[in-house]
């Protein structure tokens, strides 16, 4: 039987968000590139054609917007749970602190490239080629972070969970 220092039912806020941002996250990848699920503007619903490889769903909001909100508010649970830790000398310890300083880079990363997203489709409608070029190579680096991000994000909660029933 394992001996937990508090209850068990304390790392269940964390589970939940850390499940919304990987819900928000699939949701927009799937979305994206239409692997799986193409998002439509409209009315909420859902619509499976046998003779389309993928699923059409209808919703008020954009995919971008979902992941956003997901992820928003998983990284609150999961810090609601980091703030409740009074031990972060463990490896467990050390990989959740690892994990709530990713998190919140992870989320000034999202907005920022946010930020600079709109500015390339400003300038993309303006027709300001130089404006257009700049943004794009920023908005490609900044891709690369943010999902070297959340691959360290991955491994630190990777770790974190080995090691937590020890």
């Amino acid at each position: 039987m394992p001996r937990f220092s508090r209850p068990p039912s304390s790392g269940s806020p964390a589970s939940f968000g850390v499940f919304l941002i990987f819900a928000g996250t699939a949701y927009y990848a799937l979305t994206k590139r239409r692997l799986i699920i193409e998002h439509r503007k409209g009315s909420p619903g859902i619509v499976v054609k046998p003779e389309r490889p993928y699923i059409t769903v209808f919703g008020p909001v954009y995919p971008m917007t979902i992941h956003h909100a997901f992820t928003i508010a998983g990284t609150i649970l999961a810090l609601i749970h980091f703030a409740t830790c009074t031990d972060y000398s463990t490896l467990a310890g050390k990989a959740g602190l690892g994990m709530a300083i990713v998190l919140i880079l992870m989320n000034i990363s999202g907005f920022y490239g946010r930020y600079v997203h709109v500015k390339l489709e400003m300038a993309a409608r303006k027709k300001q080629s130089e404006r257009l070029k700049r943004f794009t190579v920023l908005l490609r680096k900044w891709k690369l972070f943010h999902v070297a991000l959340a691959g360290s994000f991955l491994i630190l909660l990777g770790i974190h969970l080995a090691v937590v029933g020890d």
